[in-house]
């Protein structure tokens, strides 16, 4: 065999060679790309600032760890309506920050057989879906991320100090107060313990549902003229603030309903996660106010 025909077959085998590790370094990154509901978890774990919890709700509440997202949606409350928008957006991974079957734990016994949980169980396995619990660990981690984003949304981080459940603003009355706050939250069933031509400077917050303990730890710490809270029952916080109101003092309560008070803080955790996954579809999708206020 010539020199050329020698080289002339070293080269094709090099060419052949050049183009199966190619192949094979191409197939086992495209492998590796294959992002799991596991994988996004671990992530969010190891990025919140404290350690992850034994004892916690943030858990997959249906579906197998290990599918293969598609995309990823983030809610507020992964009602019906929200994983069928979660489906038309290719989002098969989903996100919540409160329960899915109707418990504080989505413990599925308390409603088996019901028709209405055996409907959503239904539409979550046809659509291979995942659905993740991100509550405890969010509240917990600094900053807290629901706070973060309504506070965000509201326009105070001027006067907010991050961290704190306290606000100082420039005065105003409680009527013009919470017409700004309707106006930027979009909140629909706000309702108000207070004269609205009281005035109002320091603002405490117990978004979500916090519970009366917290309502007034909160109002103590702050010593606020108007605490915010997301829901509360009528025979605790609301009293207070009415016997408080005829002993002369300066206080109002302010409940926003649950939803209104934390949606925000989910489309500030979507920016968060989407820090991680630049190239991964992640959507926020609106669960909403699911009250009227009646005419």
């Amino acid at each position: 065999m010539s020199d050329n025909s020698k080289n002339n077959t070293l080269v094709k085998y090099l060419k052949v060679s050049l183009f199966l590790v190619v192949l094979f370094v191409g197939s086992k990154a495209n492998a590796q790309s294959h992002l799991t509901a596991n994988q996004v978890i671990e992530k969010i774990r190891k990025n919140v600032t404290i350690p992850w919890m034994q004892e916690t709700r943030d858990v997959i509440i249906y579906g197998k760890g290990e599918t293969e997202v598609k995309g990823i949606a983030v809610t507020f409350m992964s009602t019906l309506a929200v994983l069928q928008k979660a489906k038309e957006a290719g989002c098969n991974f989903v996100i919540t920050h409160e329960p899915t079957f109707y418990s504080h734990y989505d413990d599925l016994k308390i409603h088996n057989g019901d028709p209405v949980q055996e409907a959503k169980i239904k539409f979550i396995e046809e659509n291979n879906m995942v659905i993740f619990r991100f509550h405890d660990h969010q509240h917990r981690t600094f900053p807290d991320q629901i706070y973060e984003g309504v506070v965000e949304k509201m326009g105070w981080k001027q006067y907010w100090k991050v961290g704190s459940k306290s606000f100082e603003m420039p005065e105003t009355t409680l009527g013009k107060f919470v017409a700004d706050l309707q106006k930027h939250s979009g909140g629909k069933t706000i309702r108000i313990v207070g004269d609205p031509k009281m005035k109002v400077k320091k603002v405490g917050l117990a978004l979500g549902a916090a519970g009366t303990d917290t309502h007034f730890k909160v109002l103590k710490e702050t010593n606020c003229d108007v605490l915010i809270v997301g829901e509360s029952n009528e025979w605790e916080t609301a009293p207070y603030f009415q016997d408080a109101q005829t002993l002369g003092q300066n206080k109002a309560l302010v409940v926003m309903g649950h939803a209104d008070s934390e949606e925000a803080g989910m489309v500030y955790f979507k920016s968060w996660l989407q820090k991680f996954y630049p190239n991964t579809k992640i959507e926020f999708i609106e669960a909403g106010n699911p009250f009227w206020a009646g005419k």
